[in-house]
């Protein structure tokens, strides 16, 4: 930045390095994540929160760690809630 007179945004922006995921490829991920683990789900729903990060961990690889952490926790509890 100092260098370059640049804003942190700019740089970002300019080398890819913010989140890229859309908010619906990431549903699109946890729903993924979520029916191939229907085991852990009812670890879940059970009371062990524990099992839960296991579930952002997975989302967190489905999109190569480019969505972003706290819309993946929303929309795992709105998506386990139900």
């Amino acid at each position: 930045m100092f260098d370059s007179g640049r804003s942190a945004a700019e740089i970002v922006a300019a080398e890819g390095l913010g989140t890229q995921v859309s908010e619906s490829a990431i549903v699109e991920a946890a729903r993924d994540v979520i029916a191939k683990n229907p085991d852990n789900v009812a670890k879940y729903k059970s009371g062990n929160e524990g099992v839960f990060k296991f579930f952002v961990g997975q989302v967190m690889k489905a999109t190569r760690g480019q969505a972003n952490p706290q819309t993946v926790n929303d929309t795992l509890r709105k998506l386990l809630s139900s």
